[in-house]
């Protein structure tokens, strides 16, 4: 084997030089690793313990190393297994980095109870159809996704069945086109999913997850009723993730004070955001964007600045972010109805005429798990940046738009453009752009139905 070794150099960003060895059928550091490693570069290990699974060539260990942490890497690939072991000795990391064969699914094979992070660069090869040629068996195992729903949800089980609720696994995926493992498995599993970095390589997009436990086992205060779910949040802790959910709520509110009515077997549901605002986008982004994942989950519109609508206008639910100088951090609430209603003589419908019957209690996990995915905060993750937020809240409303929703402000037609940093609505009216921080003026016209704001 040695006379087929051949030697590549590895540098990307602070991580090398390093002249890395490779033997046959072991994975060779490329854009993919590349990836993986810029958003190790912004996670501090601080001594304390990760497993790398599927090693390789030893790189990501060696990365993952030099950020602090005392590293075990592991791979089902004897060859890999040497290659990284004689990779860590020769360049210097033996003392922080073990090397053991093995991996996820055979028999005995663990994660340490004291590990922090989980790293993995997931297969992501389709499985061969009947017929296909194959990969030599070592490669096939190695570099093919398994069938179902793929090797990340093998992980995804395996961490639920261990009940380790502290650990941040970051993954690689393909997410265009899909392979079987897909990391919203994780977020509709009370998961919470945070995209860090992508790459396209001609036909396909990779993307790298932060994926760890809703609150990392902080539950969800529940009460039977209260007069408002945003009053109560306030006398949660003022640490971790903290949120309300409520059976019913007496005084219930919207934007501008406005009544927000709920009835039994709706989502009525309030966080306490425990950070400091400014070390957030702005307060209308976060609204658009957490709307916007919640509209893709309920496959609903989303209407600026924070409503959930079906496609013909009605409304569903709604987003609102409440602060005051007297408290640290701020308040978020979502309200979401359940089933179709009558309120004030206007016709409002509810996620069971858009995806069906759902319990509450999976619709609310799945909106935890999304708004944690923007908001939550820990020092294994990285923080979302402000313009990816800026770009899900325009595809949201997009979606919107691109039905020829009409749109008039002040008495005239306008066309919609763009959502910026802040969360303010652009929008072309009389030859001249506009930013709008306000819905005074705004009308939205679906078909005969006109919503003035």
């Amino acid at each position: 084997m040695m006379g087929m070794v051949k030697t590549i150099r590895f540098c990307s960003g602070r991580f090398g030089p390093w002249d890395v060895d490779l033997a046959p059928s072991v994975y060779p550091p490329r854009r993919d690793t590349e990836l993986i490693c810029k958003t190790l570069s912004k996670i501090e290990g601080k001594g304390r313990k990760a497993v790398e699974i599927g090693c390789g060539s030893g790189v990501v260990s060696m990365a993952l190393s030099e950020m602090g942490w005392k590293v075990q890497g592991y791979d089902i690939n004897p060859y890999a297994v040497a290659c990284s072991r004689a990779n860590i000795e020769k360049l210097g990391y033996s003392g922080s980095v073990s090397i053991h064969e093995g991996g996820l699914g055979e028999s005995g094979w663990r994660i340490p109870d004291d590990v922090e992070l989980v790293v993995w660069n997931l297969p992501y090869l389709s499985p061969p159809k009947e017929g296909e040629p194959l990969l030599e068996p070592i490669e096939e195992a190695s570099m093919s996704d398994m069938g179902g729903k793929g090797w990340s949800f093998e992980l995804l089980e395996y961490l639920r069945s261990r009940g380790n609720e502290n650990i941040v696994v970051v993954a690689l995926f393909r997410i265009d086109p899909d392979s079987p493992s897909k990391p919203w498995d994780w977020s509709n599993s009370g998961w919470s999913c945070r995209i860090i970095d992508s790459l396209r390589m001609g036909d396909e997009k990779l993307g790298v997850f932060c994926l760890w436990k809703t609150g990392f086992g902080i539950p969800a205060v529940r009460v039977d009723s209260c007069e408002s779910t945003m009053d109560y949040s306030v006398g949660l802790p003022a640490e971790g993730w903290q949120r309300i959910v409520a059976d019913n709520q007496v005084s219930g509110r919207g934007m501008r004070g406005s009544r927000w009515e709920s009835r039994e077997g709706d989502l009525i549901a309030s966080w306490r955001i425990n950070r400091e605002i400014s070390e957030l986008p702005s307060p209308g982004l976060l609204q658009m964007s957490i709307g916007a994942s919640i509209s893709n989950l309920i496959k609903c519109d989303l209407k600026w600045p924070n409503d959930l609508v079906s496609a013909t206008g009605q409304k569903i639910g709604g987003i609102l972010i409440e602060a005051n100088s007297l408290d640290r951090g701020f308040r978020l609430g979502v309200g979401i109805n359940s089933t179709s209603r009558t309120v004030e003589g206007e016709l409002c419908h509810g996620w069971r005429d858009t995806v069906g019957e759902l319990p509450r209690n999976f619709i609310f996990d799945c909106v935890d798990s999304r708004v944690s995915t923007i908001i939550e905060q820990d020092d294994r993750i990285p923080d979302n940046s402000p313009k990816s937020l800026q770009i899900d809240s325009w595809k949201a409303l997009s979606r919107l738009l691109s039905r020829g929703q009409e749109v008039g402000y002040q008495g005239k037609e306008c066309r919609v453009v763009g959502i910026d940093s802040d969360g303010f609505l652009h929008i072309v009216s009389g030859g001249k752009r506009k930013a709008l921080s306000s819905t005074d003026g705004l009308v939205w016209e679906f078909g005969n139905n006109v919503v003035n704001e």
